[in-house]
């Protein structure tokens, strides 16, 4: 195994950038309890969280099997316009840990 650290700051060309999200609970073998409404205390309902989020986001909270969820390309136009900023990996964080965050 190499000692070689990987780089400090990380520097993504355009045709590196992410085309889907990782939906961490299509892998959860205990998945999280849902949203609860306030008022029943039932578990909401797609039609309940569009009254405060976008169809797409409502989909994506909604869904527990699907482990790649496609970025829409307007969001992905957006990450090109704005990620000149580099990556940058949190070392302290893991020290702190003590794990490989």
């Amino acid at each position: 195994m190499s000692n070689e650290k990987i780089p400090y700051k990380i520097y993504l060309e355009e045709s590196e950038m992410p085309q889907a999200w990782y939906n961490l609970r299509a892998d959860m073998k205990q998945k999280p309890a849902p949203l609860l409404n306030p008022g029943t205390h039932a578990p909401m309902t797609a039609e309940e969280l569009s009254a405060v989020f976008c169809e797409e986001l409502v989909a994506q909270e909604l869904n527990n099997d699907d482990p790649l969820i496609e970025i829409p390309e307007e969001i992905r136009n957006f990450y090109k316009m704005y990620r000149p900023s580099p990556l940058v990996l949190a070392y302290c964080l893991e020290e702190k840990l003590y794990s490989p965050a």
